[in-house]
């Protein structure tokens, strides 16, 4: 669970208090129009919102040579809504760069895809051991190149009313994988010209 839902808790008690004030008014005024309104913008203040759960798998792959961290780089991601339903997908190159770049950057797509849905809680799974210290076992970011990435995935996970984010074995998390092998191919048929990244991971 985010360390924001607690604050966004504490920030909702001063509604349900109006909420309650409304509702007290608006009960005692029924018998005008103008109480009936005030009761029901109480009601609506209180009432929980509708949530959407949703599970996502996200994944990047870059095709390097030994010696070199760097290689043509794809990301993966998709997006099922609680009973099964494909609801997001993401396949697209990134150029050239690291696995662990390209790990990072399938995250952030993924996580905004999830927001642009409107999903509020979020299984989250990935296949990264450095995403997966990073973000939930709080390991240093030793790399200065990954740390505004590390940033944005917590500032995008702040967007969500509860989460989860799990490591997961590859062969669990195929098909994100195969999105990102598929980014690649297209860039590669499209001529695609990359940007080079050649930051060491660590």
């Amino acid at each position: 669970m985010s360390a924001g839902f607690a604050r966004r808790a504490l920030v909702t008690v001063p509604g349900f208090l109006l909420a309650i004030l409304l509702i007290s008014i608006g009960t005692k005024l029924a018998p005008w129009g103008v109480g009936i309104v005030i009761l029901v913008i109480g009601l609506g203040l209180i009432l929980p919102e509708e949530s959407l759960r949703a599970t996502l798998h996200t994944g990047g792959v870059a095709h390097h040579k030994t010696g070199d961290p760097s290689g043509p780089a794809g990301v993966g991601a998709v997006l099922r809504s609680e009973s099964g339903e494909v609801i997001g997908e993401i396949a697209r190159s990134i150029g050239v760069t690291t696995n662990t770049v390209a790990d990072y950057t399938a995250l952030i797509d993924g996580l905004q895809m999830a927001l642009d849905r409107g999903v509020t809680d979020l299984t989250v799974y990935v296949d990264s051991p450095l995403v997966a210290g990073h973000v939930i076992q709080g390991h240093r970011v030793r790399a200065d190149h990954l740390r505004p990435l590390v940033e944005h995935v917590r500032q995008l996970l702040e967007g969500f009313s509860t989460w989860s984010l799990t490591r997961v074995p590859r062969k669990l998390n195929l098909e994100s994988d195969q999105l990102a092998n598929r980014g690649i191919d297209e860039a590669i048929t499209e001529v695609h010209v990359p940007e080079l990244v050649l930051a060491q991971d660590s």
